[in-house]
């Protein structure tokens, strides 16, 4: 193998790992996002959303920014369940996912919601 080959392949690696990292920091950020919107009743709108958790700060990998920006963001959404509202906020934050080559399989939402679940048996 040409030592070009050999270099372009551990630069992608190396970007798939960066990439891979950002999104479990992101997922981790948006735990906090998702239990509070979890606690929410729906439907709701992007605009209740804003107003309701406008000072609410998601710590991202580079920055902070309100979980009230990003449902700003969302102009005339509408949100049936919290995980709805959960993936917009994700795809707001990483950027919408384009197809199937972005697809992770290692986000799983559904976790979430039964860590919810847990945490709230076990509170009450």
């Amino acid at each position: 193998m040409p030592e070009d080959d050999h270099d372009t392949g551990d630069v992608q690696d190396s970007a798939r790992e960066r990439q891979r990292e950002r999104a479990e920091s992101v997922e981790d950020m948006l735990g906090e996002a998702g239990r509070i919107l979890g606690e929410h009743k729906y439907p709701t709108t992007s605009e209740e959303l804003a107003t309701e958790y406008g000072d609410q700060q998601l710590d991202l990998p580079n920055e902070t920014e309100s979980l009230g920006s990003v449902f700003d963001r969302l102009v005339d959404e509408r949100f049936e369940s919290a995980e709805e509202a959960r993936e917009a906020v994700y795809n707001e934050v990483t950027g919408e996912a384009g197809g199937m080559e972005e697809y992770n399989d290692e986000r799983a939402l559904g976790e979430i919601d039964s860590t919810e679940s847990d945490e709230k048996s076990n509170t009450n």
